[in-house]
This record gives C-alpha cells, structure tokens and sequence, in this order.
C-alpha cells in the first residue's frame, strides 16, 4: 500500500522562492503526496507559479488576507492523507525526505512523529547544520516543553494520530503555532530521529519584528495554561519542566520590554529569569551598556551565519 502524504504550503507574496521549493516536493522520490497549497491573498505571481504545475497541487485561496496560524486552519479540513508535513515556501527538501520518513512510520505503528536534522542555508550560499549532535528521540514531550528544538520542515506526522486526539493549530497562537502543535502532539506519542539533513531551512532573509518579540512569551504562558487543562496534575508531574520554561518566557518578557527601549522593565524580568538559570545574566548586564540593536548586533557576531 502506497500511503498517502499531505503537505501543507501557506503561502503570501512568495514568488521569489515558490518554485525552487516547490519543485524540491515534486522530485522526492516518494510519489504518492499531494501539496494542499493555501493562497493567503496574494498580490504577486504566486497563483500564476502554482497553476504551471500538475493537479497533484491543490490550490486554496483564503477568502481574506490572515495570520499564518489562520491561514494553516483554514487548510484543516482539506488535508486527508495518511501522513502531514510542512514546507513553508522557502524553504527546500532533499529529494528522498519523504521515503524515508514514510518507512520509518510504516515499520513503527507506536511513532506519531518522524523529525530529521536540517541545513540553515543563506541566499548568499553559507550553509551549517542546525543539530551538531545526535537528537533525542522516545517521548520527548518535556524535552520540548523546556526547550522546543524541531525544525518544522523536517517534522512528519501520522495523521490518525491528529485525528485521534484532536489536535491541529490552534488560532490562539500565531509566532508559536508549531511548538504548541508538536508540544501536545508529543505528550501521546513516540519520536523518532534521522540523523541526516533531510531539507534546508532558508536563514537570513527576514526580519524579526518588536511585536513577534513580545508575543512569543505571551503564547508560551496560554501553552502552560492549556496544557493544564489536558494532562491531570500537569503542574505537579511537570514542576521542573515549567520552571525551565518560566525562565525563558520571563527572559523573553525582557527582551520584549528592552527592544522598547525600557530596560528598568526589562532588568526586573530578567532577575526573575535568572533565579532558575544564570545564563540570563547576560542580557541583564549588557542592557547596562548598550542598547536592544546593538545587543542583537553582538549575538550575531558569534554565530556562523
């Protein structure tokens, strides 16, 4: 039996790059997928490049211009294949992705999530690996919750699995609707890891704006909330886990507040953060000295790309 993929594509004014992703879907060496390709109301070529191609892209327009997270509910109830992926529209697959990920799914009934390591590449061809280590795999549900680590366009998914417990991207979250989508996936299931880049994830070419910055943490809170809701004792058997995660979203609240420029705000939340993990004693005693871009100019000083 040749079961079935569905990629979903969402998409606003993304001709610079459509094609060259697309095309990475089209020579995977695993045949039976069908691309659900969501049009948010572009005002580009999008729909003319879509249209070049076969009917194994289906195309969807929304019938206004919404967020991201929107938009990927708005394609909920036209995806129907046996397994789920995502490739956002910059980003690329290599061509034997989806093989591989359908064998390891169809040889382990027990694994709801396949994620494989993934190359951040640059339009001016600097390439690196993002996981320079062999990832974990098993249940990785508090793993994820202190510190989500997928690279979403190398994730998929067993379908029956989103079914079976309901859970699909929620219009509550919207620069974190991927980490909330496989936080909870991961508490019913097992993950498995392939330690090969299996696709490349396009780096550098935009911008993260001050409000993406302030609601990150604002999310990661309505996260614990809902979390509480659906696992019994959530608070108690997780204390550790949240704690992390409370440091980071205090952290994030720091950076939210410095990149507006109110570094007395942004102290005291970074203290609170530092009270489980010193490393936010960095940001801390930087914003003495300088401000929010010049601290976002340093941080990319040390990385490679």
């Amino acid at each position: 039996m040749m079961y079935k993929v569905s990629i979903l594509m969402n998409c606003y004014n993304c001709e610079k790059y459509l094609k060259e992703s697309i095309d990475s879907v089209y020579v995977q060496t695993y045949k039976n997928w069908e691309i659900i390709f969501i049009d948010n109301c572009s005002t580009d070529k999008t729909k003319e490049i879509v249209k070049s191609y076969d009917a194994r892209i289906k195309y969807y327009k929304t019938p206004k211009n919404m967020s991201l997270c929107s938009a990927r509910v708005f394609a909920k109830d036209f995806i129907d294949g046996d397994y789920f992926c995502v490739l956002d529209t910059d980003d690329l697959w290599m061509s034997d992705k989806l093989e591989k990920q359908v064998d390891i799914m169809n040889q382990n009934q027990d694994v709801g999530i396949v994620y494989s390591n993934t190359i951040y590449f640059t339009d001016s061809g600097d390439e690196r690996l993002a996981y320079n280590s062999i990832m974990p795999e098993g249940n990785l549900f508090k793993s994820l919750l202190e510190s989500y680590f997928f690279s979403f366009e190398t994730v998929m998914v067993r379908k029956s699995l989103m079914d079976e417990k309901n859970i699909y991207f929620d219009k509550q979250y919207n620069v974190s609707s991927d980490a909330e989508f496989f936080i909870r996936l991961s508490y019913f299931t097992k993950c498995l890891y392939i330690n090969e880049p299996l696709a490349k994830w396009r780096y550098g070419h935009g911008s993260e704006s001050d409000k993406s910055i302030c609601l990150f943490p604002q999310e990661y809170e309505i996260l614990l909330i809902e979390l509480s809701k659906i696992i019994d004792d959530f608070d108690a058997k997780y204390k550790d886990s949240i704690d992390i995660l409370n440091s980071k979203i205090n952290n994030m609240y720091g950076i939210c507040h410095w990149s507006k420029n109110d570094k007395s705000e942004a102290r005291k939340y970074f203290l609170k953060a530092i009270k489980f993990n010193i490393i936010y004693i960095v940001p801390w005693i930087i914003s003495f000295f300088t401000d929010y871009k010049n601290y976002v100019s340093l941080r990319k000083k040390f990385k490679k790309i």
